[in-house]
């Protein structure tokens, strides 16, 4: 006899599209934990049907490299729903390398080999060997449909090599473009001289955006774009609106936006602009609230601003300090996609791990002691962009990876 009361509400009872409604309203967290419960519910949260907001916003990842020891690396995952930080299993760099990089959804190593793993899925794939080896350069993840297989391509432009033990800032490398069902590279025209002073990642700012990958240099504020289908670089232009210090591109919805440091005459302000591709013409969308960018800095020095980073994509851009003393403090700005108008908001301060890992405690109370860098990587986790965490053939399916990943971190 089953001691289950009928007059009481049964899950179980519901009809399953009414059961896969009540999921979708369901925060991340709770989403993941529910996909483990049991295999009915796992296939109604994979299914292809599936929807939920919580899949359609932008994560921010944070991955601590740690110089002397990979075991002390770490792994931070923010949820812009949930408002939280999540310390991720720990991601082992194949190569030991500090040419280390992250870019929509996967991480890199470039020298001493080219390798790539998803973000959440510790699987690293080592490829044939650029032509050019280089460090810092810029990567995007690009979709392909004629190229079936894994459907993605990675681009890869500017950076610094070494010859003889130097580095030649002035070698023009060409651009190349990794098949990973070819595990070929594809030589295409270098970057335009006009960014010969400053072809790394350190220097420049990169956005993906309808079938063209656009440059901009952060501080020269040239920019140019590579046609990804008919391999060709555009003209190179000047985009800088009045008092820019320096500025990021950033790719949101369906427009190009420029996130800037401004020296205005009431004061410095970071502003955000919206980029008409065709002409490069601008309208000012929005300035970030001062307590916020204070928040960001200890002072108003130019120097302080200048470790102020930029990424973004989707509705989403974050704003964070990449100085380790500063412990990483971030904010964002939400774009209505409706009507367009920004919310900005902190992020929470990064999660201290918990007591029983002394070791990895010190990485984020101590990091001057451990030697402990961060590399920033941004990716739409939830917006479908990558088909190692989300099926995008198949619609909003989280992934076993996603969820073994994940559930770990939420339970700790």
């Amino acid at each position: 006899m089953s001691d289950h009361n009928p007059k009481e509400p049964n899950i179980n009872s519901l009809s399953l599209d009414l059961t896969q409604l009540i999921f979708s309203s369901l925060p991340l967290p709770s989403l993941l934990r529910a996909s483990a419960v049991c295999k009915l519910w796992n296939s109604l949260i994979s299914s292809p049907s599936f929807t939920s907001p919580c899949l359609s916003y932008p994560w921010f990842f944070l991955f601590g490299l740690h110089n002397t020891s990979s075991r002390n690396n770490q792994s931070f995952a923010f949820d812009p729903l949930s408002n939280a930080w999540f310390l991720l299993p720990r991601l082992d760099d194949p190569s030991s390398s500090s040419a280390f990089l992250g870019s929509n959804g996967f991480f890199f190593t470039t020298t001493p080999n080219f390798s790539y793993t998803p973000v959440l899925k510790s699987a690293w794939r080592f490829t044939s060997p650029l032509k050019f080896s280089r460090l810092n350069p810029l990567l995007g993840v690009f979709y392909d449909g004629s190229s079936g297989g894994f459907g993605f391509k990675f681009i890869v432009v500017g950076g610094v090599r070494f010859i003889g033990g130097l580095v030649d800032i002035e070698d023009r490398l060409a651009v190349e473009i990794y098949d990973p069902n070819r595990d070929s590279w594809e030589l295409c025209p270098a970057l335009p001289a006009d960014f010969r002073s400053g072809n790394s990642s350190q220097s420049l700012s990169s956005a993906l955006f309808k079938g063209k990958f656009y440059v901009s240099g952060i501080y020269s504020c040239f920019v140019s774009s590579f046609d990804l289908r008919n391999r060709v670089w555009s003209e190179v232009q000047t985009l800088r609106p009045p008092g820019v210090i320096f500025s990021f591109l950033i790719p949101c919805n369906d427009m190009l936006v420029l996130a800037g440091m401004c020296n205005a005459p009431r004061g410095p302000s970071f502003n955000l602009w919206k980029i008409d591709e065709t002409t490069l013409e601008f309208s000012e969308i929005s300035i970030m609230p001062q307590s916020l960018l204070h928040s960001l800095v200890e002072s108003e020095e130019d120097e302080n601003f200048a470790s102020l980073k930029c990424v973004g994509m989707g509705n989403l851009i974050y704003v964070f300090n990449e100085e380790y003393h500063q412990k990483y403090p971030s904010c964002l700005c939400e774009i209505s996609a409706e009507n367009g108008k920004c919310s900005w908001r902190r992020v929470p301060r990064l999660p201290l791990p918990l007591a029983q890992r002394q070791v990895q405690q010190q990485i984020i109370k101590n990091p001057t002691n451990c030697g402990c860098k961060t590399e920033s990587c941004f990716h739409a986790e939830m917006s479908l962009k990558m088909p190692a965490t989300v099926q995008v053939s198949q619609g909003n399916k989280v992934t076993e990876c996603f969820v073994d990943a994940l559930v770990s971190s939420f339970d700790r």
